[in-house]
């Protein structure tokens, strides 16, 4: 299949956030606000409960669309040259997002798409552009 602009970046699950996970960003990052870590805490500052790290979402979102591109034989030799994210709602410990979206522009030398966390009500978490340029 020919890539083209509004083709489908298929949804794929990152499986449910787990307190190990969370654990691990936070020692890579050196993010340990407790919100992300302590059940107490973050019900103490009026959330729900323990919520991921914004950032980790993203990576993932980063990550997605990596592989896409990786996976697409008229996009090799596409390297990242930006990326953005804007945090929509919480992702909450336990949740499952899946991640996915669409073909926003693609030309001979780069390729730009639109990707969207979704938690497992459907609801969009976060959302992420990222654009490549042939290398």
């Amino acid at each position: 299949m020919e890539i083209q602009a509004g083709s489908a970046v298929e949804f794929k699950s990152l499986g449910p956030i787990t307190r190990e996970q969370l654990k691990q960003y936070a020692q890579a990052s050196g993010d340990f606000n407790p919100i992300h870590l302590d059940e107490d805490v973050a019900k103490k500052v009026g959330l729900p409960g323990i919520i991921a790290h914004g950032m980790l979402i993203a990576a993932h979102i980063a990550e997605r669309a990596k592989n896409f591109v990786q996976g697409e034989s008229s996009l090799q030799g596409f390297e990242l040259i930006q990326f953005q994210s804007r945090f929509k709602a919480m992702v909450l410990l336990g949740d499952t997002p899946s991640l996915g979206g669409v073909v926003k522009a693609v030309s001979d030398q780069e390729v730009t798409l639109d990707l969207q966390a979704k938690n497992q009500r459907g609801e969009v978490t976060t959302q992420g552009t990222a654009r490549f340029r042939k290398k």
